[in-house]
């Protein structure tokens, strides 16, 4: 097996780099999932505490805390950014694909070094679509990727007979060195993303070794015979056959004897060790509620029940997993067929294919069983695709195992169109969504479609060792133009984090509330926590709860998301009757979303009446305080008022065909009343009348429910005048 020269583990070494830390930093955080990450590190560094994780002052129960830690230190290393925030994510991503370089060549052959098939696999991993997403990205995917990728690579290579040749395909007990590490990397693994980092590659790593063996007994039996019988034409025979050596390879006994080979008992024991001190460490801190909320809800609950709506059907992961190898998996077919040759005509690549076939099915498998269906689960299989990816170009580059032409032309011919249909799209979607800057990101389909041109004209010149290596490159620069420069010109284009910014840099202030929805973005780059409020429904206690936001902080600001919340005034004020005019300070369409983002605050004193409830001198101001409330506005002041009753449960607000309508008192208008026509001082005189009609019925009941008011229960809604210029619309004002 001939070792990688200098010159192309530099080449290597500059295209991973290239992918992974070009612009790394250049667009600020995506939703959801990166803010949230960035600021839960950020607010456990502030605390001062490595143990419990919080996003906006609230327990972050959704993912463990490998991925805080690296934060935390990439922030006390290098300050605090979105290129800091993504870095650990990065370094996991080198650390895999160094990795995969690594076992492939043990796999193919080589005791030390980094082989041919080691440098293919380690570059198609590092240009995989997904792979790339997760090795940018501010999340714990890439962690898990890299230390259950160690986790399954040490455990392998200490299962390969090491007595000469070393590719000689016999596997052996697991020696205890490469045990101990293997287990301690998936400790880590667990610290990252919880039980799967164990679970999974576990089963890997047993259904590899059980079918190496079972291939070595196959061996000896039948001398020359097709272990896979992959060549039998009768496909019911195949099919069979197949089930029959799945028996004799995974019979119980037989997984018992893989559980002690493999040294699983020893390794669980040294994985808790690893990873259980933070578990125990977080429980305790926040009473069981971490422990509970992680492992039943975000595990258990994830894999009985679709959560979030992230469903999918049968084919979802297999359909996933051809993107998210692309553009490598335009090789798909061939692929295939030579793994069906390198299956026949020798045991050095068999371990390989048998690695990468586990590797892949017992993800897909897993996952496609579970009924939240995310294309990231199968993320950490990517590593097991990529041996067979190498081997396979590694043939292709020296003309050992060339595909067919007509396979040949085939993969050219897809190239070239994808190509040039990304190109479209993205300019199509520039113009439709008015972001001229994202037509950069379109260079990306001209580069593949050119990669493709490129195969055309070598294969008309019969020079087809050249389109490896111009493969490579081409996958290299696609993903740094899609992930490096569109992602920047994209984030260009996101108003509302840019509203936020200019909005607080010119009222400052630490108390946010939100109604109708938040974006976790908008927590982390406000670097304050927002109150979160439920828009869609307009009860009593929503209306309270920003009553006592607005009360307790004059200063505050209101984000109101969406049409329908934007029709919300909250303006009520425990104990008191005032009016509360909310002034619109900024407003922009949602990034990528209908609807509107806008941001209110009080308006400062202006002639607006605070009405308290003073004593009233005329009769019927005795019998409803409420005339008395009016009557403390001046006459001139001619704008509507709906009083409102905050305690009971017919104070509701709706919403009715875009409009705002609310419960009026029934003690204090008649019902033919017309709201709309009553002034302040129309509406003292409607009152007094009615008050005055139905005295004697009221006498008759007790004062409670004669009035159905008491001293801090009676609250105003003022018709905004101001309606045009604030965007909310006149509760009062007819369809």
């Amino acid at each position: 097996m001939s070792h990688v020269s200098f010159r192309r583990m530099s080449l290597l070494a500059l295209v991973v780099c290239s992918v992974f830390f070009v612009e790394l930093g250049g667009a600020r955080l995506w939703d959801r999932d990166e803010p949230r990450n960035s600021r839960a590190s950020h607010e456990m560094l502030e605390r001062g505490d490595w143990i419990v994780p919080t996003f906006n002052g609230e327990l972050r129960t959704h993912k463990p805390v490998l991925l805080y830690w690296g934060q935390m230190l990439s922030y006390l290393s290098l300050g605090e950014s979105e290129f800091t925030a993504r870095f650990p994510s990065a370094l996991c991503a080198l650390l895999t694909v160094f990795t995969i370089a690594v076992l492939g060549s043990r796999l193919s052959g080589r005791s030390t070094g980094i082989s041919q098939e080691g440098f293919w696999a380690a570059g198609a991993l590092a240009t995989c679509l997904f792979f790339v997403m997760a090795g940018r990205a501010a999340t714990p995917d890439s962690c898990l990727i890299a230390f259950s990728t160690l986790g399954i690579a040490f455990l392998v290579i200490g299962s390969l007979a090491p007595s000469a040749p070393y590719s000689s395909g016999r596997v052996v007990p697991t020696r205890w060195l490469p045990a101990i590490a293997g287990y301690a990397m998936l400790g880590l693994a667990v610290l990252a993303k919880g039980p799967v980092g164990f679970i999974l590659p576990m089963a890997v790593v047993h259904a590899w070794w059980l079918a190496c063996r079972r291939c070595e007994v196959r061996d000896r039996e039948v001398s020359g015979l097709d272990v896979m019988s992959l060549n039998r034409p009768n496909w019911v025979h195949f099919l069979i056959h197949s089930v029959s050596e799945a028996w004799h390879a995974f019979r119980p006994w037989k997984c018992l004897q893989a559980i002690w080979a493999l040294k699983a008992i020893p390794g669980f024991l040294i994985m808790l060790l690893v990873a259980a001190p933070w578990y125990y460490a977080v429980g305790v801190e926040t009473n069981g509620a971490f422990l509970q909320g992680f492992f039943l809800e975000h595990n258990v609950g994830r894999a009985v029940s679709s959560m979030e709506g992230h469903n999918g059907f049968l084919l979802f992961y297999p359909l996933a997993f051809l993107v998210g190898t692309f553009p490598w998996s335009l090789w798909f077919i061939p692929i295939l067929l030579w793994c069906r040759k390198a299956s026949r005509e020798g045991v050095v690549p068999r371990q390989m294919i048998i690695l990468s076939a586990a590797w892949v099915s017992v993800y897909i498998v897993a996952f496609s069983i579970a009924s939240t269906k995310l294309p990231s689960y199968i993320t950490p299989c990517y590593a097991g695709a990529a041996l067979v990816i190498g081997g396979y170009w590694r043939q292709f580059e020296s003309g050992w195992a060339l595909p067919s032409r007509s396979l040949r032309l085939l993969a050219y011919s897809l190239t070239i169109v994808l190509g040039v249909g990304i190109f479209g799209v993205i300019l199509v979607l520039s113009s439709h969504e008015s972001m001229p800057l994202l037509a950069r990101a379109s260079v990306c389909g001209a580069v593949l479609a050119s990669v493709g041109i490129l195969g055309l004209l070598w294969e008309y010149k019969q020079q087809t060792n050249r389109v490896p290596a111009a493969w490579l490159m081409g996958a290299a620069a696609f993903q740094v133009i899609l992930f490096g420069y569109g992602a920047k010109s994209i984030d260009t284009y996101r108003t509302d984090l840019r509203m936020l910014a200019e909005v607080n840099a010119d009222q400052p202030t630490e108390h946010w509330l939100s109604i109708g929805g938040m974006e976790p973005s908008w927590v982390h780059y406000l670097g304050h926590e927002i109150v979160e409020v439920n828009g869609n429904e307009l009860q009593p206690e929503t209306w309270h709860r920003v009553a006592r936001f607005l009360e307790e902080h004059s200063d505050g600001k209101v984000i109101v998301v969406g049409e329908r919340a934007n029709r919300i005034v909250a303006n009520h004020r425990s104990g008191e009757m005032m009016l509360m005019p909310l002034t619109e300070l900024a407003t922009t369409q949602r990034f990528m979303k209908s609807g509107a983002v806008s941001i209110y605050g009080l308006q400062e004193s202006d002639g607006s009446h605070v009405v308290t409830h003073a004593e009233p001198e005329s009769s019927p101001s005795d019998r409803n305080p409420a005339i008395a409330a009016l009557q403390a506005i001046p006459a001139a002041d001619d704008e509507p008022i709906v009083l409102l009753r905050k305690e009971s449960q017919e104070l509701t607000a709706k919403l009715d065909d875009g409009l705002q309508a609310v419960d009026v008192l029934p003690a204090a208008l008649p019902p033919a009343a017309d709201p709309v026509s009553l002034s302040p001082t129309s509406a003292v005189t409607e009152l007094a009348a009615q008050s005055g009609k139905q005295s004697e019925a009221e006498d008759e009941k007790s004062e409670e429910k004669r009035l159905e008011l008491d001293n801090g229960e009676v609250s105003e809604l003022r018709g905004q005048r101001t309606a045009d210029r604030s965007g909310f619309p006149n509760p009062l004002r007819p369809k």
